[in-house]
């Protein structure tokens, strides 16, 4: 019996100081981005789930749910869920090793996705991430247009794109070599409108390469697909402090753009 109480006591109190360290990066997630995002409060919301669970290790007896039944299924779902979202993770995770640019070969146009601009109008961290790792295969490749989207989202003084076009011509992208796409405000608008400034007629399949943080690939080439490219990535690093936020929401955003993107 004591062997039992201590062990609750033991989880306890590793629940406790698991919801202190997720509550600790919601804050530091929103002091780097300065928005209350979903990836930014999911963290929060796990963490009072690991407050109330070790409270009621401590302070009560015997199991939540009595019903051993009902408890069995709970399990059995919650195994199936997690091994789930094992698996998607690990696809998000692989897929920039397996459809990088390498596979890609020629291709005359880039697509560099927006992901958020300060208020003054500067690309984040991750945005300029992505927007160098465009400028380094540009540089590589001259012959290529550069397609910038993103609208404006909020908080935002003007449309990503345009921060992004001002970022590529401060590094000596010609102004020629640059497509402006200002209307999207989600990966799924990326590519739909990114097609229509590149004058695609609707049965043409094009190959591309697109430039995105690692994180988004796998969702972002899929999408890419759907909207008639033959999609590469080009993967940019994710800034360190939100990579469990960006991972963590793009579980969920992965499964909501497999449903209803079309």
């Amino acid at each position: 019996m004591k062997r039992k109480q201590g062990g609750r006591k033991f989880f306890a109190a590793f629940l406790i100081i698991s919801g202190i360290l997720l509550f600790t990066n919601t804050i530091t997630a929103h002091n780097y981005s300065n928005d209350w995002n979903f990836g930014v409060i999911l963290p929060a919301v796990m963490g009072l789930c690991c407050f109330a669970y070790s409270a009621f290790l401590l302070y009560a007896k015997g199991p939540i749910i009595r019903n051993n039944g009902l408890r069995t299924a709970i399990l059995a779902v919650f195994i199936v869920c997690t091994i789930f979202f094992v698996v998607v993770e690990a696809l998000i995770i692989i897929d920039p090793y397996i459809h990088g640019k390498q596979q890609a070969g020629r291709v005359d146009t880039v697509i560099v996705l927006g992901c958020g601009i300060w208020p003054d109008g500067r690309p984040t961290l991750a945005l300029k991430m992505r927007l160098d790792k465009a400028i380094e295969y540009y540089e590589e490749n001259p012959h290529v247009k550069i397609v910038v989207t993103g609208g404006q989202g909020p908080n935002e003084p003007y449309p990503e794109a345009l921060a992004m076009e001002e970022y590529l011509l401060s590094h000596k992208v010609p102004k020629e070599k640059i497509l402006i796409e200002d209307k999207s405000t989600s990966t799924r608008e990326n590519f739909e409108y990114s097609r229509k400034v590149m004058n695609l007629t609707d049965d043409k399949i094009e190959k591309i390469v697109f430039v995105t943080n690692d994180f988004h690939v796998l969702r972002a080439r899929i999408l890419a697909r759907r909207f008639g490219f033959d999609a590469y990535a080009i993967p940019a690093p994710t800034p360190t402090v939100i990579v469990f936020n960006s991972y963590l929401r793009e579980f969920f955003a992965f499964v909501k753009s497999m449903v209803v993107d079309y």
